[in-house]
């Protein structure tokens, strides 16, 4: 299992969703200084679901989530899994702070030997004496 990443620390970079993992209801036990995890709703608890990225394990909560498929709904459907988002901030810190997700565009295998300047084309077969 991966390890956990701060939604804060990916602030000016991108991360890619690998699945997400389904949610769970957390509360951050001060006295503690742990958080408390429950599979049912309880008071005090928040929901998060559990993002694998390949930064590590993201938690989000619920307008956040929303925040990353609204941008990818199309005819019906919001799958963000395999979909890279860029991160920014409003730049406050604590409880005033706010989270911006960017989809990136995706990029077809074609695309990507492009960008990466592999522009090698098929062969043809015709030339090609046998």
């Amino acid at each position: 299992m991966s390890d956990f990443v701060k939604l804060s620390s990916l602030v000016g970079d991108r991360f890619t969703v690998k699945k997400v993992l389904g949610y769970k209801y957390k509360m951050w036990n001060d006295a503690e200084k742990r958080m408390v995890v429950s599979e049912v709703k309880q008071k005090g608890f928040r929901k998060l679901y559990q993002v694998e990225t390949d930064k590590g394990l993201l938690d989000l909560g619920t307008g956040q989530m929303g925040n990353l498929l609204e941008p990818v709904f199309q005819d019906g459907l919001a799958d963000i899994n395999l979909r890279t988002f860029e991160v920014t901030s409003n730049g406050e810190t604590g409880i005033n702070i706010r989270y911006y997700f960017n989809p990136l565009p995706e990029v077809s295998p074609l695309q990507d030997k492009e960008l990466n300047g592999n522009n090698e084309q098929e062969p043809n077969w015709e030339d090609i004496p046998f």
